[in-house]
């Protein structure tokens, strides 16, 4: 049951997100600091409503707080005032001044359904949060926040923790669906024989490309311990039989035999030196014909978006790295070899480079 008599009164700041020509009145400049300063109140209140299942416990009908709170296992008294204040801000709906129900925002929420939000939620709600609580030490030392946080680096700590690596292929999942797939519309595969995804995860981005493509081939490659939980992710999209799952470390090789390597949000998570050893590996498996994709982020040299900015500073608190520019792009692929033959915008936030074996 979904109720729609609500104010979203965030959209404007929603559309600014992604905007970077986002204007500041001085009359009302005061408030705007405060209402930023206020964000991470209303970010963990919508963590809390995810990791509770609020939205599937009112996904039949509208109920009470004490209802809720009997639904969730938790206080009654205070269950009332989260939701509450998440009805401020327009994630649920009041009705009758003592239930509570669904909207078209807190459908999001939902666990398992096409546009749910809910693992970006947890996974940005929990370690990134923590995280971004020692930003201050990562500005001030250069070090990474995450390390600081969890005295271990964020592969590491998704290998030892299953619940906060369900989370990230989630939030990595959903990301994909909602920034990635404009690299469909944008670039032509109708000359692809075989694509290898390197650091492919669990096969998300490379099975939307099998079903948008019926006559290509691919290869998935990532560590042993991610590509484990691929298959499911390729049965359910009816792939799997197209798709060869291969497990290993993209610092040691590449596998070879692809017309078309995809790095698909990977070189943002290394540094330099570590990125164009990944670079070379895909050089070493290549013939001079094969083509490399790299879908990435981008940082312009000018004005950006909010959105890009909390982007490169959401990868220094993750992994101690910044968004790189294109001449930055440019500089590894020519280190490793490699010269640009296209570059291609998208309609999203990510941009396409093409490049060939030199």
């Amino acid at each position: 049951m979904q109720c729609n008599n609500y104010k979203l009164s965030v959209t404007g700041q929603l559309m600014a997100l992604y905007s970077d020509n986002t204007q500041l009145n001085s009359e009302n400049s005061s408030s705007l600091l405060l209402e930023m300063m206020y964000g991470f109140k209303i970010s963990q209140a919508v963590f809390v409503a995810a990791k509770l299942g609020l939205a599937d416990i009112l996904s039949d009908s509208s109920k009470t707080a004490d209802e809720i709170a009997k639904a969730a296992g938790v206080n009654s008294h205070g269950i009332y005032h989260l939701m509450r204040m998440l009805v401020s801000v327009g994630v649920f709906s009041l009705k009758d001044n003592d239930k509570f129900c669904l909207n078209s925002l807190g459908k999001h929420l939902l666990t398992g359904t096409s546009d749910s939000l809910r693992g970006t939620v947890l996974g940005m709600g929990d370690e990134l949060y923590q995280g971004w609580g020692n930003l201050l030490y990562g500005i001030k030392t250069g070090e990474t926040p995450f390390e600081h946080t969890f005295k271990t680096n964020l592969y590491s700590y998704l290998k030892q923790n299953s619940d906060a690596a369900v989370n990230f292929n989630e939030w990595m999942k959903e990301t994909t669906r909602e920034w990635l797939l404009p690299v469909l519309e944008a670039y032509d595969f109708s000359d692809v024989k075989t694509l290898v995804d390197v650091g492919g995860g669990i096969g998300t981005l490379t099975a939307v490309m099998l079903n948008a493509n019926p006559k290509l081939q691919a290869i998935l490659f990532d560590r042993e311990d991610v590509v484990v939980d691929a298959n499911p992710v390729l049965e359910e999209a009816g792939v799997a039989d197209r798709c060869q799952i291969v497990g290993g470390s993209f610092f040691e090789a590449v596998p070879p035999t692809g017309d078309l390597y995809l790095l698909s949000r990977v070189l943002l998570n290394w540094d330099d030196a570590h990125a164009i050893t990944i670079l070379k590996n895909c050089y070493q498996a290549m013939t001079a014909k094969d083509r490399l994709m790299i879908v990435d982020f981008m940082l312009p040299e000018g004005k950006m978006s909010p959105f890009i900015g909390m982007g490169s500073l959401t990868l220094f608190i993750l992994g101690g790295t910044f968004m790189r520019t294109k001449d930055e792009f440019y500089n590894l692929l020519s280190s490793a070899g490699f010269k640009v033959t296209n570059m291609i915008e998208t309609k999203g936030p990510v941009s396409v480079i093409e490049a060939k074996p030199a």
